[in-house]
């Protein structure tokens, strides 16, 4: 593991040039309500395809992805973006796809808050399908009906299809599977990757 985790590092360390400048190309072409936090002015972007029900998923955004959104999405150093990939052999990831998506045409915060309701739940809603009561109680009763309004919008469907594809046009095999571009550079990573490794990276382009 520690040499695996190594060469991620040595990897990340690759990107960084003499001269920062602020990725282009896909960044330029994001929306606001895309980033689950930062914005898409932000040097680094980082974009993760990500499974609820996936263990490993829940490990990266509890335990690596919620400190990037404290200390570098709430300075505007990151954009912290979050595509939905739900994997055929989980039974309900698709409907919390579904909810987390509907939460994002809310607000950011009821975004982050579903995201990190159903990954901290995962073991029970993920073995009793209990999807919805875990939004009711993260959410509350006026932004839960909210909710419910929006998920009669078939587009929703339509927005998780897409980020799907997307996935597979990147050949994403596996979740989580994200993507750092910074520097005029984009870098892949698979699995797993522990907040330091991250921070050191960043901590090398943005101050």
């Amino acid at each position: 593991m520690k040499s695996i985790s190594r060469v991620l590092c040595l990897t990340l360390f690759a990107l960084v040039v003499a001269v920062a400048a602020r990725a282009s190309g896909q960044m330029a072409n994001l929306k606001p309500e895309q980033c689950l936090g930062g914005k898409p002015d932000a040097p680094i972007r980082v974009e993760v395809f990500s499974d609820f029900e996936c263990p490993a998923c829940r490990a990266l955004y509890l335990d690596t992805m919620r400190d990037v959104l404290k200390d570098y999405c709430t300075s505007n150093k990151v954009c912290l973006v979050y595509h939905e990939f739900p994997l055929q052999g989980h039974k309900h990831s698709r409907q919390a796809a579904r909810y987390t998506k509907a939460a994002q045409k809310m607000n950011q915060k009821a975004w982050q808050t579903l995201i990190e309701a159903f990954f901290l739940n995962q073991e029970k809603w993920s073995a009793d399908g209990s999807v919805d009561d875990i939004a009711f109680k993260a959410l509350g009763a006026d932004q839960y009906f909210n909710l419910k309004k929006l998920l009669l919008d078939p587009a929703i469907e339509t927005e998780i299809d897409a980020e799907v594809a997307m996935g597979q046009k990147l050949d994403v095999q596996s979740t989580p599977t994200f993507y750092v571009y910074a520097l005029n550079k984009e870098q892949k990573v698979v699995g797993f990757l522990p907040y330091l490794m991250l921070k050191d990276f960043f901590d090398r382009i943005v101050k």
